[in-house]
């Protein structure tokens, strides 16, 4: 029988079924593909950034790390990892060109160098994540940018310095800042400028935190006194400057000793001195004394009057016991010592033939504890006279005398001084 090329019954339903299995074979691969791919990307997140410090100056280096975490079951193969600039610069951008991959549960840190060649502002670089099988994660990443700088203020501070004297100048430093710096340090400068501290260390300022810095200056000539305030902002050191003008002068704050009410009363060559010293200053004096200086001498029963301690407008009586043999005025020297230690000295010439006499005196430092010089302002003393040269004459003393004598005649022509001898012989 002749061979026919016939279909076989039932040959077109099992090509036709054949068909569709392979169909819903793909369906089901690209399905189970989709839903790895999707897997994958859901498994990581991004469990923490830190940007340091919190806030860049211009021109600052910083850091900004973040940090993700696999939260499936399975790997996940990360091909990169980048950030973005988006108006901060990235210093090591080609750091994680080639990463790995992530097992389950496990963290892995990525961490960029920046740098704030910017205006002041807040800026969103973006982190990129680069899956290896497909897909990628992204995360805005927040970062300021500010450059305001901490403050520095005088607190308290002379208006003049006298010539090597010791003096106190304090200063505020404050960090008006959103972030806090570190590091804080404050170093005195200056021509002709001597400090006992070489500086201060404050160390860390928050945000909106004070300090202050404490100086202790001597100053030989006029000049201008430069404070240095370095500090850091996370690595990044900067500096804040304030400039003082010191003048060299008279300090009228100081304490100051004025003699007032001086009274004299002299015995033969034994004279005593009294009156009031006063400190007209607005500080407070210490070891205060009243004595005399040559030609007089200083005697007893009070060759040197201790007064002691002496307030801003306090003030003491005093006594004071010398000899000035041949001599028509002496001076009345007032010794005493400032809140640093130092001795100065303030003199009144006091005539001797006045009495109720008050006067002033000017001031001089002295060193006494070293052997220095003393040195002092003469003041005139102040009382009642009659003018020049006649002031000199001993009026009271001579109408006693004329007075006396007056008594004694008519005494002796009253028969009086005879009634009084005959009553003593009996």
């Amino acid at each position: 029988m002749p061979c026919r090329n016939r279909h076989a019954p039932g040959a077109e339903p099992m090509k036709r079924n054949l068909c569709i299995l392979l169909l819903l074979l793909s369906a089901i691969v690209g399905a189970a593909a989709a839903a790895e791919t999707s897997s994958a990307e859901e498994q990581i997140a991004v469990t923490g950034v830190t940007v340091n410090p919190d806030a860049l100056m211009r021109g600052d280096t910083g850091t900004v790390t973040v940090e993700i975490k696999n939260t499936g079951e399975t790997g996940v193969a990360i091909s990169r990892a980048e950030l973005y600039p988006n108006g901060i610069a990235v210093v090591n951008d080609k750091t994680y060109d080639s990463v790995g991959i992530i097992g389950p549960g496990n963290t892995m840190s990525f961490t960029f160098t920046v740098q704030a060649n910017t205006a002041d502002g807040i800026y969103y670089p973006v982190f990129y994540l680069d899956l290896r099988d497909s897909g990628s994660v992204r995360y805005s990443v927040p970062v300021t940018v500010e450059s305001t700088e901490i403050r520095v203020n005088v607190v308290d501070a002379p208006e003049t310095y006298p010539a090597n004297s010791e003096d106190t100048i304090v200063l505020s430093v404050g960090n008006p800042r959103g972030s806090s710096v570190s590091g804080v340090t404050v170093t005195p400068t200056g021509e002709g400028i001597r400090s006992t501290q070489t500086a201060v260390f404050l160390g860390a300022l928050a945000p909106d935190e004070e300090k202050n810095a404490s100086f202790r200056i001597l100053a030989s000539q006029s000049t201008d006194l430069t404070f240095d305030v370095s500090y850091r902002n996370g690595n990044n050191e900067h500096h804040a400057t304030l400039t003082v003008p010191v003048e060299i002068g008279e300090r009228t704050v100081e304490p100051d000793m004025v003699v007032n009410n001086i009274e004299v009363s002299q015995s033969g060559s034994a004279i005593t001195l009294t009156g009031d010293v006063t400190n007209a200053g607005l500080k407070d004096a210490y070891s205060v004394k009243v004595t005399v200086d040559s030609p007089a001498t200083a005697t007893d029963p009070y060759p040197v009057y201790v007064v002691g301690g002496l307030e801003s407008d306090d003030f003491s009586s005093f006594e004071v016991t010398c000899n000035a043999q041949g001599a028509s005025s002496l001076p009345l020297l007032v010794q005493y010592k400032d809140e640093d230690g130092k001795t100065f000295s303030e003199t009144v010439t006091v005539s001797l033939s006045s009495a109720g006499q008050a006067g002033t005196a000017g001031r001089a430092p002295a060193d006494i504890s070293s052997g220095g010089p003393q040195g002092g302002r003469e003041g005139m003393g102040m009382g009642m006279s009659f003018g020049s040269g006649f002031g000199q004459i001993p009026v009271v003393e001579i109408l006693l005398v004329i007075i006396g004598g007056v008594a004694v005649v008519v005494a002796w022509r009253k028969g009086y001084l005879g009634k009084i001898r005959d009553r003593f012989r009996k």
